[in-house]
């Protein structure tokens, strides 16, 4: 299982594809949604709107 590269926190399926999707499916460091916020200087609570809408419009990261 993959962990923050920050925090080493273990990362769920929906933080994995949502770092593919806002950084790049090749990405090799993958963030919490907490770390993953602060890069991208959102909240978490926007982010967590996103996978749920990523996964409305049938996104494949997000099966």
């Amino acid at each position: 299982m993959e962990k923050c590269y920050c925090c080493q926190k273990e990362l769920s399926k929906d933080d994995i594809g949502l770092c593919k999707k806002l950084l790049g499916k090749k990405i090799k460091q993958f963030f919490c949604r907490e770390h993953l916020a602060e890069i991208l200087d959102t909240d978490v609570e926007v982010l967590t709107e996103k996978i749920e809408q990523f996964k409305e419009e049938g996104c494949t990261l997000f099966l």
